[in-house]
């Protein structure tokens, strides 16, 4: 089975349980795919899964990558730590709603276009309960700590599903966390069942 999942900084290849980043389709044989990058136009031999997925929800503009990650969780909190943080609440299978925000590497770009003086190497063992002492540890603790407190008001003690990109790093801050970082080809997976049978 061959699935693409393309994103607004990356197409993701998914292949025999091996997944790769790549920079085209393969159209030579089948495959299915989800599209959220407007530049991403010619889809040869591909079949578009947005339209089959049937996820209860009365959020309006849901982006199909966000669908297909909630899409295999039937209750819990789905992070997808990228290029953006969305972070969705299931409940007994129903999409509560979400919220979208900047991903780390964006906090950092916007903190570095107001001074050059905001400029940092981004600290991925940054400790969130020790107030930082010099604007190093400062800038990395907000961009941090600000997510954390998002995904910990909203999740309310469900079980965290992250994905993405950033996603290793953010489940290690909560205990009761997944690391699942394939959800969104999961999601694609399921709704592929569904449709064949």
């Amino acid at each position: 089975m061959l699935l693409y999942d393309c994103g607004n900084t990356n197409i993701k290849c998914y292949e025999n349980g091996k997944v790769t980043h790549v920079d085209d389709f393969d159209a030579q044989k089948p495959f299915y795919y989800i599209n959220v990058n407007p530049k991403i136009k010619d889809f040869k031999n591909g079949i578009d899964l947005a339209p089959y997925f049937q996820l209860k929800s009365n959020y309006k503009g849901m982006g199909i990558d966000r669908v297909a990650a909630c899409y295999s969780i039937r209750d819990g909190a789905i992070v997808d730590a990228g290029s953006a943080i969305t972070v969705d609440v299931m409940s007994d299978g129903l999409h509560k709603g979400g919220f979208i925000m900047p991903g780390i590497g964006a906090y950092h770009d916007s903190l570095a276009n107001i001074s050059t003086a905001l400029k940092f190497d981004i600290d991925y063992e940054i400790d969130l309960e020790i107030l930082p002492q010099n604007t190093h540890e400062a800038l990395n603790f907000a961009t941090f700590k600000s997510a954390f407190l998002m995904i910990k008001e909203v999740s309310q003690k469900k079980k965290i599903y992250f994905c993405g990109g950033d996603a290793n790093l953010f489940s290690r801050y909560f205990e009761n966390s997944v690391y699942q970082k394939d959800l969104v080809f999961e999601g694609m997976k399921k709704v592929i069942m569904e449709i064949e049978c």
